[in-house]
């Protein structure tokens, strides 16, 4: 479980501009991240895990920063597709990044959004819709990736569901620099939870502080955490495995990118932050001794 206390930050600013440019960017990067025909993975598993989140895109208005921003931090490298660019590590495919230009902004935006698999895309949309959440593209069939639609959930928070056509990414260890966890911000956990538990049939554990874990096949998929502040955007922020998050934070700032929660325990063994990258994409950092995915019982 990621341990960050909720704690007042100078998040204010960052996450109303975000917000608003965030809904420009989906609206306009909609058609491109449900067509992408690539699989997102090149082996063909051929078997499915709903509940866990198997890809994750980054959306900007300027992709020539994230790039470089991205592979100083974590040894990423890519393939460019035109306006698509795979994001790799250690030769495997992690994400992408969508390059939405913003005509009516003088600044740089962007967000992460994730990928959840489901066993149904179109029954996943219709209870999306059935709790008042918002569909923006799909669902779709997208050539070799699978069936896809770009949502909101009930609270706003933005996500990709899909079902790939060739089998979702193998749980197992987890490399430094790729996906550990993914966390959603809500103003109301426990709604979040019952509906994202009918949404990709989670089980629901709660830990300490009201943070609430969602599992699915026995294992660890996602975590839930009350806003601090009720005006904040509730949102999706993914969370990446570092050895060192003191190391990795001051390289951040360096690299134009924002701290915007400092490690706080300088004794607790898996540390964390919160970082936005040049262009003010959320994302965390943390420290994790394991080398397996999650099992339930063990922290990630």
């Amino acid at each position: 479980m990621l341990k960050i206390k909720n704690r007042k930050i100078s998040l204010l600013r960052l996450v109303f501009f975000s917000g608003f440019c965030g809904f420009m960017i989906m609206l306009q990067a909609g058609c491109t991240l449900i067509q992408r025909s690539d699989s997102i993975i090149e082996e063909k598993t051929l078997t499915y895990h709903p509940g866990k989140f198997i890809w994750h895109d980054l959306v900007t208005n300027d992709v020539a920063t994230a790039k470089t921003f991205y592979s100083q931090l974590f040894n990423w490298t890519y393939e460019q597709y035109g306006h698509y660019t795979i994001v790799k590590l250690n030769n495997n495919r992690i994400g992408g990044i969508i390059d939405v230009p913003l005509k009516t902004s003088k600044h740089h935006v962007a967000r992460w959004i994730p990928s959840l698999s489901v066993a149904d895309v179109d029954q996943a949309t219709s209870m999306v819709l059935a709790n008042g959440g918002i569909i923006h593209k799909g669902p779709e069939n997208v050539d070799d990736r699978g069936r896809v639609a770009l949502v909101s959930d009930p609270h706003g928070a933005k996500l990709s569901l899909i079902k790939t056509k060739t089998g979702d990414p193998k749980d197992g260890p987890i490399a430094e620099g790729s996906w550990l966890w993914n966390e959603l911000w809500t103003n109301n956990p426990s709604d979040s939870a019952d509906f994202y538990k009918e949404l990709a049939g989670y089980s629901m554990v709660e830990e300490l502080d009201s943070y609430l874990i969602l599992k699915a096949d026995g294992k660890w998929r996602a975590g839930i955490r009350e806003l601090f502040n009720k005006a904040l955007e509730q949102r999706w922020v993914p969370v990446i495995r570092v050895m060192d998050v003191k190391a990795i934070s001051t390289l951040g700032k360096q690299l134009g990118g924002k701290v915007l929660i400092e490690p706080e325990n300088p004794n607790y063994a898996d540390q964390v932050a919160l970082l936005a990258d040049p262009s003010g994409a959320l994302f965390m950092i943390q420290e994790w001794s394991g080398m397996d995915d999650l099992k339930g019982d063990k922290k990630q």
